[in-house]
């Protein structure tokens, strides 16, 4: 696997396209890294498909807008980087596999991880069941909570629990991991399976915390195969950083 970094120029037109649509933007990462373009992005769908998964996500802040692109070859950023780069930088790329085996049990570290916390409901006996985003920071934070352990992580309490976090959504409290954003694109999509477009809403959430290694393996998986749905669209993409303590 390969770990890719692009500062982007939100000032440029072409970088405000990719920013403004996931389907553009998916497209021309595919285009980049040789895969092709995907059309629905299903849990079922890709269950077969992890050896090709590409996943990828925007940081965007005070420190600028930068594109991670984890794939299973080396991508040929050379769109990206004429058309939506930063003038004069190019984009990075790592071998992510030594980090990943340098991960063991019992290992702390931050983690940021951009997801769309949804729940699938039932239509009825017979009909395929309709996914829903859920909407509050406290539904979207139980979502990831209830997903940890089955993912070889445990998320825990910095300091014991006793330090504070202030999150731009809520209020002053002390949490094991906080909603840092929250976003939710609108675009159209091709129908998969007949003509038509679809409206497609998302809702994109940028998740940071603390978390406890319980199942290296698994959480290897899931580092290079994303959490949740639309992972085409720019979610499901988690990295680990060493803790940082005040």
């Amino acid at each position: 696997m390969f770990l890719t970094k692009i500062e982007l120029d939100p000032h440029r037109r072409q970088t405000r396209k990719y920013l403004g649509s996931p389907q553009v933007m998916h497209a021309v990462i595919m285009k980049a890294t040789s895969i092709g373009v995907i059309g629905d992005d299903t849990e079922e769908f890709h269950h077969n498909h992890d050896s090709e998964r590409v996943l990828w996500r925007v940081d965007g802040g005070a420190f600028g807008t930068t594109l991670y692109i984890l794939s299973p070859r080396k991508p040929d950023a050379t769109q990206l980087e004429e058309e939506a780069a930063v003038a004069g930088t190019k984009a990075r790329t790592l071998d992510y596999q030594p980090f990943l085996n340098r991960l063991a049990d019992e290992q702390i570290w931050a983690f940021r991880l951009t997801a769309n916390p949804a729940y699938s409901a039932s239509m009825g006996p017979g009909a395929r069941g309709k996914r829903f985003g859920h909407v509050t920071a406290e539904q979207q934070i139980g979502w990831l909570l209830s997903r940890s352990t089955k993912n070889g992580f445990t998320i825990i309490d910095q300091d014991e629990g006793k330090r504070k976090l202030n999150s731009p959504i809520g209020k002053l409290e002390t949490v094991s991991v906080l909603v840092a954003r929250r976003e939710r694109p609108v675009f159209s999509r091709n129908r998969p399976d007949q003509p038509g477009r679809d409206r497609v809403t998302i809702n994109r959430t940028v998740y940071e915390g603390i978390l406890q290694i319980t199942n290296t393996q698994t959480l290897r998986h899931i580092l290079t195969n994303g959490i949740g749905p639309s992972k085409a669209y720019g979610c499901g993409l988690m990295t680990l950083a060493r803790e940082r303590r005040a």
